[in-house]
């Protein structure tokens, strides 16, 4: 029999509503979004008419949006709503496409009404704002912003190094901000006619500057006291490497496993040498950090050039995938896609120093069993946690034998796997950790979605920079 404290209990769990942390990042952006729109109400400026009211909206919450995109790429921990760095780093990607198309439509959207009256006075106006010195500026942020937007989209495909890329975009975007700045204090509508406004603007941009004078000098000089000792430099696979550093003296050095960080490796702190590798050891590993890299550029193809005892740099630990995740889970499975393996590995090392009694699984899928790195260490884990299975998944299978010793799963990380490493009948209280390259994430995301697994118990990172 059902009571009525029963009923009210189950009424409270299917109506209850609480904020995932997006959620809660997403509302802090639009609200961060939205303030030189409340200025500009403040001041009770005039627009004159529902289309440039609508135009000059647009044009308010884009420029807005375009100075975020700085601190959004700052790597700020101390700033809450910049602190999640794998959000932080996909707003930034996503946003940015959507600037890219609205300032495209900028000169557009202004000239529109005078080409619906007379096409004549369209065309007369067209050669009047693009003979305009004082359009200058714009002319030349608006062809830079659709090229460095382009750029930035495509920047796996163009025949240029990491490095020089991120340079590139930098300096760009800089100059981009100081030219639309200087447009919209002197000839743009929301800004021209307000010098509180101009204020306004000019204060974005100085802020915007000073997130990369932040990140390229400030924060490099504070890590160039606090170097790391290269240690290990070993080829674990027929395509991966296993680095470790070691801390020096001074600060400790604390993170959870899951995390991340920018590791420089080059002989200046400075510059833009640094690149974003996940952590696999754990914190009872410290002083020492390892990390699995694997060769897919410039940079990780070289990585046997590196000199053992020399000083490297690290800035972080980033990342919001932890065990902290998982404190109410019934269970936990883990899935790693290639390099994905990382994360995984440091949770795993997390868990056994925890002494885990949960049922824990290990899904790890390559193209082939001589890309999969610490097969040995991965197996003995179940000597140290009972309830520890590892499931092998590839793609290209050696031979019928090696299959079956490893008990390897044919393909890629399906449905039906998942479905062998889970719990169904808990899978509301199953806690499942993701990281590999973007198209296996999707493609299990969909799986877990497909088997009612909440989206609040799926934790991964893109690490995709």
């Amino acid at each position: 029999m059902t009571t009525q404290a029963e009923i009210s209990t189950k009424s409270k769990a299917k109506f209850s509503f609480s904020l995932g942390k997006n959620h809660k990042l997403l509302i802090g952006y639009v609200t961060l979004l939205m303030l030189p729109f409340v200025a500009a109400q403040i001041l009770d400026m005039d627009f004159k008419g529902w289309y440039v009211s609508l135009l000059s909206l647009i044009n308010i919450l884009a420029m807005m949006a375009f100075f975020i995109q700085f601190p959004l790429s700052s790597r700020i921990k101390q700033l809450p709503l910049f602190a999640n760095i794998d959000w932080s780093m996909n707003q930034h990607k996503q946003i940015g496409k959507w600037l890219g198309i609205i300032f495209l439509l900028h000169p557009m959207l202004i000239l529109a009404p005078r080409f619906f009256v007379s096409f004549d006075d369209g065309v007369i106006s067209l050669i009047k704002t693009l003979t305009a010195p004082q359009m200058l500026t714009a002319i030349i942020a608006w062809v830079l912003l659709i090229l460095w937007v382009l750029l930035s989209i495509y920047k796996d495909k163009l025949p240029m190094r990491y490095e020089t890329w991120r340079l590139t975009h930098l300096l760009g975007f800089v100059a981009i901000t100081i030219l639309a700045t200087l447009h919209i204090t002197s000839v743009g509508r929301h800004g021209q006619f307000q010098d509180q406004f101009n204020l306004v603007w000019w204060g974005l941009c100085g802020f915007s500057l000073l997130m990369v004078t932040y990140n390229y000098l400030l924060k490099p000089t504070r890590l160039k006291h606090q170097p790391f000792t290269l240690k290990e430099v070993t080829k674990v696979s027929c395509c991966d490497w296993q680095v470790t550093v070691e801390k020096q003296q001074g600060d400790d050095f604390y993170f959870e496993a899951g995390q991340f960080v920018w590791l420089n490796t080059s002989s200046s702190v400075h510059g833009v040498n640094e690149h974003p590798f996940s952590i696999a050891s754990c914190q009872n590993d410290l002083p020492k950090i390892s990390f699995i890299i694997r060769e897919l550029g410039d940079y990780t193809n070289n990585l046997d050039r590196l000199t053992l005892g020399q000083q490297v740099y690290i800035d972080g630990p980033y990342g919001s995938m932890s065990l902290n995740d998982s404190m109410q889970a019934k269970g936990i499975t883990l899935i790693a896609g290639g390099v994905g393996i990382g994360p995984m590995l440091s949770l795993l090392r997390g868990l056994v120093s925890n002494r885990e009694t949960r049922p824990v699984r290990l899904i790890y899928g390559n193209n082939s069993l001589e890309q999969m790195v610490l097969l040995d260490e991965i197996q003995k884990l179940t000597q140290q946690m009972p309830h520890f299975k590892l499931q092998l998944v590839c793609q290209q299978l050696v031979c019928q034998k090696v299959s079956e010793q490893y008990k390897i799963y044919a393909g890629v990380v399906d449905k039906q796997c998942i479905e062998n490493n889970i719990d169904l009948t808990q899978a509301d209280r199953w806690a499942v950790y993701l990281c590999g390259p973007k198209p296996m994430i999707v493609a299990v995301k969909h799986s877990l979605k497909v088997l009612h697994i909440p989206n609040s118990n799926i934790h991964y990172e893109r690490l995709s920079f």
